[in-house]
């Protein structure tokens, strides 16, 4: 059956009257903890015209130091794309692009429903969403390391390593890709014997072959096999790079589309098919990500750390540090508070955690209130003090309605040769020493 955009839409509908202040409007977005709000004008023909206030908006406002007491008719609001009640989801997908973020659904000039761009691509099946969602959606969290064509070759694998990265690409003047020095060119450099200190444009492969931020996933995936490449160098419409997708990290989210989809159909169908939930339920659990957090889960952070243990056994020199952090007293929370606090206490947390680690970190959710990361090329002390410096970050963090969380930390280094478990032990020892001695503490 094909859903109608009112089957999805939002019925619930925060609105506000054009001639309000935006001072009114921004006190009742936090009330409601709305990030978009809708504006209404009454015109003289007795006919409204709807609008949309988003957060996006308000940042803009916000850098401009616009007044908070001036009226919203004196804004340059976004007209919102007005819908009918019936329309079909693959219809209005057509119709839309992805610049119509939010849509109202009006009937009788009365506003019944608001819609969003993801609301209609989380119900569309993956085949034909991979035709129509850009990988400009995707590309946010896979920066490409670049530098300049004269730099040094040593110091372009120094920037390789230290970004974690299997490639390098070269950028003229402005900031266009010209070359693109890879794992592959490594290997013949070394085996060739090359000066080290010669540019790396001397060793770079060119042209770049390059993929627009707008394509979609399947020309995507269409490029990659064509060109028998294993990553993606995506530029805007300037040809200036904003990203780079690996063939690995491409696949993997098609295959947690594939997911997400069957688990809205999982929900929709009746008890007949327990066998089709049965198969989402372990679909789910070889998914990446925790749902809540949207950090890695334990599963994936495993397949993580084995990798970089396999790499600091076979490599002299090679550091490596594991952080397990638990908040503390969180039961008490979660009891005197209820559990939608204490969930937003763990999106908080994860928020902090993500954003005072390094790229080359992997941050992770490792059950209940316990979260864990992984440091590759840190000792111990250095982990000790990333650990003190989240701790603290923790602390001072205003949370609503709790207001003050502390955590423990529990840090440990890996051995060479150690085995997984025993590293494990080792930093949960820690943690429980943190926690014994007083709690809101740090301890190797």
């Amino acid at each position: 059956m094909i859903l109608t955009i009112e089957e999805i839409a939002v019925k619930n509908i925060i609105s506000i009257n054009i001639e309000k202040s935006l001072k009114e409007a921004i006190i009742l977005m936090a009330s409601s903890n709305l990030r978009n709000i809708v504006v209404i004008e009454n015109t003289i023909d007795k006919h409204k015209t709807f609008y949309l206030l988003t957060i996006t908006d308000l940042i803009d406002y916000k850098l401009r130091n616009l007044d908070e007491n001036i009226l919203l008719k004196e804004l340059n609001l976004t007209k919102a794309r007005v819908l009918k009640r019936d329309e079909n989801i693959f219809t209005v997908l057509n119709e839309v692009e992805d610049s119509d973020k939010y849509m109202v659904i009006v009937e009788d000039d009365e506003l019944i429903g608001l819609l969003s761009y993801s609301d209609i691509i989380n119900n569309i099946d993956p085949k034909i969403l991979m035709k129509k969602q850009t990988i400009a959606t995707l590309i946010l969290q896979y920066k490409a390391t670049t530098t300049y064509e004269n730099t040094a070759t040593i110091q372009a694998i120094q920037m390789m390593k230290d970004n974690n990265s299997d490639s390098i690409i070269m950028i003229n003047e402005e900031h266009k890709p010209i070359g693109i020095f890879t794992t592959k060119d490594f290997i013949n450099l070394i085996y060739k014997n090359s000066n080290l200190q010669n540019p790396i444009n001397m060793y770079m492969s060119k042209p770049v072959y390059t993929l627009n931020e707008y394509s979609t996933i399947d020309e995507a995936i269409n490029f990659i096999k064509d060109k028998h490449f294993k990553r993606i160098v995506v530029t805007n419409d300037d040809e200036e790079i904003t990203g780079i997708l690996t063939q690995k990290e491409l696949l993997r989210i098609i295959y947690n589309k594939w997911v997400d989809f069957i688990k809205e159909e999982g929900n929709r169908i009746s008890k007949i098919n327990e066998e089709l939930l049965s198969k989402t339920s372990m679909l789910e659990e070889n998914a990446s990500f925790d749902f809540l957090t949207k950090l890695y889960n334990r599963r994936k952070f495993n397949s993580f750390l084995d990798y970089e243990i396999s790499k600091a056994n076979r490599y002299q020199g090679q550091y490596l540090s594991i952080l397990l952090l638990d908040i503390d007293y969180f039961k008490k929370v979660n009891d005197i508070y209820g559990h939608l606090v204490g969930d937003y206490i763990l999106q908080e947390v994860s928020k902090i955690l993500t954003v005072c680690s390094r790229n080359t970190d992997i941050v992770a959710r490792w059950g209940g209130e316990e979260f864990i990361l992984m440091l590759p090329q840190t000792s111990i002390d250095e982990a000790f003090l990333v650990g003190e410096k989240l701790r603290a970050t923790i602390e001072k963090h205003k949370f609503k309605d709790v207001n003050h969380i502390t955590c423990s930390i529990g840090v440990s280094q890996f051995h060479k040769n150690e085995e997984r478990d025993s590293l494990f032990k080792r930093v949960d020892e820690a943690l429980y020493k943190a926690k014994n001695s007083g709690r809101n503490k740090v301890c190797l």
